[in-house]
């Protein structure tokens, strides 16, 4: 008798324990959103490609402190004019294949990163989130590394006439919806800033376009291209840009990470990078 009852236990508990990797499996997969609105970008979004510069350029594919790794394709250089090849030859970065010990990277002197370079900077987590706030008539991004924003306006509005406005270091936008893709429209920019920490340059002639795409409840993709007569000979379009969706992030402070000329010589020495400041 007590054999046939441990003979019928084991069923019974193998139907119990099923039941609950069941009701687990469940509830996880409820707990995974799956649900999300294609044209609502806003959350905090942290940048995991490892495409650090604007576009995959020779060198662009590295890992963490600069160490360098195999280029990941398609790899093609900048369509540079002239005159462009005479700008990138007179920057001098503190990071990439051209690497510099003395740098004249206005990021090295606290000046602002501009558009794109927001939007590619290598930094490493927890300091890589970009904040995309919603409104009703535009829409803000905020970078959390050097405390920088944005806007992109929504209201149906032309961009500026730049011989009335000043040019500026994140340039005018204007926004619209196609379809699911935003698409950004901006011109007007500082052309002291340059498109990434290879020191790519451009002028303040650039008209720049990005599109965001929501791709998943967790994953926005980027592309942008820029067209700039006066240092590319055709429009140059960015590899594909991935930013994963940060659910934990309010969870946080805000570190309020500010470039001040005394924060950023402590980090060139911690980091021990060699690098000097002109």
């Amino acid at each position: 008798m007590q054999k046939k009852l441990k003979s019928a236990a084991f069923p019974l508990l193998s139907i119990i324990i099923g039941l609950s990797f069941s009701s687990l499996a469940s509830i996880a997969q409820e707990a995974e959103p799956t649900d999300f609105n294609p044209g609502d970008f806003s959350g905090d979004w942290d940048r995991v490609t490892s495409i650090v510069t604007y576009s995959n350029v020779p060198g662009s594919s590295r890992a963490p402190n600069n160490r360098p790794m195999e280029d990941v394709g398609p790899v093609a250089e900048a369509p540079f004019t002239a005159e462009g090849l005479a700008l990138i030859e007179a920057n001098d970065p503190g990071y990439g294949p051209r690497r510099q010990m003395v740098r004249n990277d206005p990021l090295g002197r606290c000046e602002p990163m501009g558009i794109p370079r927001n939007l590619t900077a290598e930094v490493l987590v927890p300091h890589n989130t970009l904040e995309i706030v919603q409104l009703p008539d535009r829409i803000i991004q905020f970078f959390e590394y050097r405390h920088d924003w944005r806007e992109i306006w929504m209201d149906g509005r032309e961009l500026p006439d730049l011989d009335i406005y000043d040019f500026k270091w994140n340039g005018y936008s204007i926004g619209h919806m196609d379809g699911d893709t935003l698409v950004v429209e901006s011109v007007g920019f500082d052309d002291r800033s340059w498109l990434d920490k290879y020191g790519y340059p451009h002028s303040d002639q650039m008209h720049l376009i990005e599109r965001y795409r929501r791709i998943d409840a967790d994953t926005l993709e980027l592309t942008m291209t820029l067209t700039d007569p006066v240092v590319y000979t055709e429009p140059w379009e960015s590899d594909v840009k991935i930013y994963k969706l940060n659910r934990e992030k309010r969870a946080g402070w805000d570190e309020q990470i500010y470039c001040v000329p005394a924060e950023e010589m402590l980090f060139q020495d911690l980091m021990d990078t060699g690098n000097v400041i002109q």
